[in-house]
């Protein structure tokens, strides 16, 4: 199709869209090449040219949806009707977001799960044998991306709530590593200003709907839905606290990243608090100091996630030190506890260290 149909920069009025092709070129091609292939011989003949333009229209509206092109101008009911409407494929993107979409999967998908755990321990492998290595245009990269392609028709309708949990854990840290080693992350960047484009603009096509990173956390804290209901009512929590622990993008304060299984799924969530609480401990957890007015406090350093996200934790002091309090060690536990029944303790934030660190995010997978 590439070929047939001269990619080049177009002129509509006073603007320019460069690298776009006319979507009635495609459709011209792939009907050609329907009847052909249906026909054989009476291809030419009047009845199945119109049956083969029907075939390149289904074909095309495919292609659109899967996300190997997109339209850049046009008709938005019928733009593959539209002779004027112009198409930009998708590796002819700056950026392309839509990471899992350079090729169709046209075969039958497997299980989800699956599909999405043996595409994250593929990526986690590939990174521990090749740290720090550029491996945009390898062959590995290059086979990796076809194979997550599969994503696009999995069934995610018939999965339990614990098995969409594990799913899109998964599928978040395994995006979130496929969208640095396409772009060419290295470590030691400082991600901060990055974080919000990089969440939103990072897309894979899961179950044939677009899922960017930022989408991907909010299905799993469920805040639109949240937000319905009166703040500081049950209703209102995140359903699973931890997920925080688990989400990763790959950055020096991030959590390690590892595969999660819904069988174990409580277990593995559970390691993963602990395992990040312990690698990101304060220094000087609980000390004790004197206001300027003279009144002795008890100060607690928490790590930064614990202010970003405080209402998922609790909805007062005492109850989101007393969350923390659940993954600390047995000696520092009770420590924690008894601070968190007075009322007279502050609490401070520890730095988030925002630059990448990708060989350590995967270092324990």
């Amino acid at each position: 199709i590439r070929q047939a149909v001269q990619i080049k920069d177009h002129k509509v009025f006073l603007k320019v869209y460069p690298n776009t092709f006319s979507g009635q070129a495609a459709i011209e091609w792939l009907r050609g090449h329907a009847a052909r292939a249906v026909f054989g011989a009476d291809a030419d003949k009047d009845k199945n040219q119109q049956l083969a333009r029907s075939v390149a229209l289904l074909l095309a509206q495919k292609l659109l949806a899967v996300g190997v092109f997109r339209q850049v101008t046009g008709s938005l009911t019928k733009p593959l009707e539209d002779p004027n409407a112009l198409f930009r494929f998708h590796e002819d993107e700056k950026e392309g977001p839509l990471l899992n979409c350079r090729s169709i999967w046209f075969q039958n998908a497997r299980e989800p799960l699956l599909v999405v755990t043996e595409l994250l321990h593929t990526m986690l492998s590939m990174r521990s044998r090749m740290p720090g290595k550029d491996l945009r245009g390898s062959e590995e990269l290059n086979d990796f991306t076809a194979a997550a392609a599969e994503l696009q028709l999995v069934n995610i309708n018939d999965l339990t709530r614990i098995q969409l949990l594990a799913f899109f854990l998964n599928a978040y840290n395994l995006m979130a590593l496929h969208a640095h080693v396409l772009r060419g992350s290295t470590d030691g960047t400082d991600f901060k200003a990055l974080r919000i484009p990089f969440t939103r603009d990072n897309q894979y096509m899961i179950a044939a709907y677009n899922y960017s990173l930022a989408e991907i956390e909010e299905r799993l804290f469920c805040r639109v839905l949240r937000a319905k209901y009166a703040k500081k009512s049950d209703k209102s929590r995140a359903p699973e606290p931890r997920v925080h622990f688990a989400l990763s993008l790959g950055c020096m304060s991030s959590p390690r990243i590892r595969v999660y299984h819904p069988g174990s799924l409580d277990e593995d969530l559970q390691r993963a608090a602990v395992e990040y609480l312990a690698n990101n401990a304060p220094r000087n957890g609980i000390t004790d100091s004197t206001t300027p007015e003279g009144t002795r406090v008890t100060e607690v350093v928490l790590p930064k996630i614990f202010k970003w996200y405080k209402e998922d934790f609790g909805f007062s002091r005492q109850e989101v030190l007393a969350y923390y309090a659940s993954f600390v060690p047995r000696h520092h536990r009770e420590e924690v506890k008894r601070v968190a029944v007075g009322n007279s303790f502050l609490i401070r934030y520890d730095h988030y260290d925002w630059s990448l660190n990708l060989h350590l995010a995967c270092s324990d997978a």
